[in-house]
């Protein structure tokens, strides 16, 4: 247990539960110092923020150019403030990552795919490392997560279980005496699951939208038993739907929580649910058209920038996300300074349906592919259902891609998920194709009636 970790976090939750009684103006201000420091930095230490904002250093924001995944990873060597944290140094320590070991003793780093399917990796300092842990565990207050000496509680969370995932990561900074902490992995079969749920019966259920979903559902039906008195959603977008069947399920309204690998957490809602609060002490949030012009409050954006504002080893300043949100044209009843994020459309990969050894179809989580495909050396990836067989595309694969060693352990993955493994057939394409809006979601499949 990391004792100075989480005292940091502790005194970082209290700063932070400060500052939600600010007014709009007071918040406005700290951004401002906030940001003036952090470009401050990154033109100091940072060769390529030099360049990239060479005659721009006193523009105002929205006159900055956007930071793409792609800039990020082509010149992470260049973004980087520190000198012994270079790309190389770090896909190569989370190709052996398997505990809780930093790199070069000092740094976590986190490491997704993202919606375009591109790899991002983020190395975080412990100053960096707490803020993150702190912005989540905002999220956990709001929705009335909490425990201590008289009144300990038990938590399920049901994500990755990858050691570069951030939650994970997280997960393995902070362990409470008093909130006793289960990570399930999400890849795993949905019985086994359940199983082990109905066996935990946990205060806190927390995991990604879709497993929300799938988990209602197996509650609905009688198969799962437990009686959570808090729901956290995470990770994908939180349909109505879902979101109803969660209500009918446990008799709990399930909270939002808006979070990157990049950012730690961005926006989570509170008791009120009237939107997600932005988290904008820690992040400014830019909606965008594809022109990457601001639009107008209760317009929906083409895409999302985001400003890190307590990013130091790898500076994000307009650093781009593909999701599309919309701001609520007004505050929030409850009187917290921060805006409301009215809705969100991001990655909303299908849980693929494919059949069992003994019979049926077994639903496939995402997670699955992600665990195997995520540090691929490539410009991207996705998963296609094609009648009876998957069709992986890889995006600009490195020269030591190895096609059938990569359909191989996809095969392996989806056994230990308890499927019936389908033919894998590996593609390599010069780019991920975009699909209706833009997008280019990780998994595609047809309609269940096909």
């Amino acid at each position: 247990m990391d004792v100075w970790m989480i005292a940091r976090v502790l005194w970082l939750r209290s700063v932070l539960r400060g500052r939600e009684g600010w007014s709009a103006a007071r918040l406005v201000g700290y951004q401002r110092r906030r940001l003036a420091l952090l470009r401050e930095y990154a033109y100091a230490r940072s060769p390529f923020y030099r360049r990239f904002h060479r005659g721009l250093e006193r523009a105002p924001l929205a006159e900055l150019p956007v930071l793409t995944k792609a800039d990020l990873m082509d010149r992470f060597d260049d973004i980087s403030t520190v000198a012994g944290v270079r790309l190389s140094g770090v896909r190569a320590y989370l190709e052996t990552l398997h505990g809780e070991e930093r790199f070069r003793g000092r740094y976590w780093v986190s490491a997704t795919s993202g919606s375009s399917g591109r790899m991002s990796i983020i190395p975080s300092d412990a100053r960096e490392w707490a803020t993150v842990i702190a912005s989540y565990a905002r999220a956990n207050e709001w929705a009335g997560i909490s425990a201590g000496p008289v009144h300990p509680a038990s938590m399920a969370v049901v994500s990755s279980t990858t050691a570069w995932h951030q939650s994970a990561r997280v997960a393995a900074t902070v362990r409470s005496p008093f909130l006793k902490s289960v990570r399930l992995d999400a890849a795993s079969p949905l019985p086994d699951l359940v199983a082990r749920l109905n066996e935990l019966r946990p205060d806190v259920l927390v995991a990604y939208a879709s497993m929300i979903r799938m988990l209602a559902d197996e509650q609905l039906a009688g198969r799962l038993r437990i009686a959570p008195r808090a729901v956290n959603s995470s990770s994908e977008v939180l349909t109505e739907e879902s979101r109803d069947r969660a209500g009918r399920a446990w008799a709990v309204p399930p909270f939002n929580v808006y979070a990157a690998t990049e950012t730690g957490g961005i926006a989570a809602e509170c008791g009120l649910h009237q939107g997600m609060h932005l988290f904008e002490d820690l992040v400014i949030c830019e909606a965008v058209d594809d022109g990457y012009r601001g639009v107008p409050v209760g317009v929906e954006g083409d895409r999302l920038l985001v400003t890190v504002l307590f990013s130091r080893t790898l500076p994000l300043i307009r650093y781009e996300m593909t999701d599309r949100v919309r701001l609520a044209a007004g505050p929030c009843p409850c009187g917290r300074p921060f805006r409301l994020l009215r809705s969100i459309e991001g990655r909303t990969d299908d849980v693929l349906s494919l059949p069992a050894p003994g019979g049926g179809v077994v639903g496939v989580h995402p997670v699955v592919f992600h665990q195997v495909l995520d540090l691929l050396d490539a410009a991207g990836w996705q998963v296609r259902r094609q009648g009876g067989r998957l069709e992986l595309l890889v995006a600009t694969p490195g020269g030591g891609f190895d096609p059938g060693g990569t359909a191989h352990a996809v095969s392996a993955a989806l056994t230990a998920a308890g499927v019936l493994p389908p033919e894998v057939h590996v593609q390599v394409v010069d780019a991920i194709p975009a699909g209706a809006g833009g997008k280019r979601p990780l998994i595609v499949a047809p309609p269940a009636s096909t």
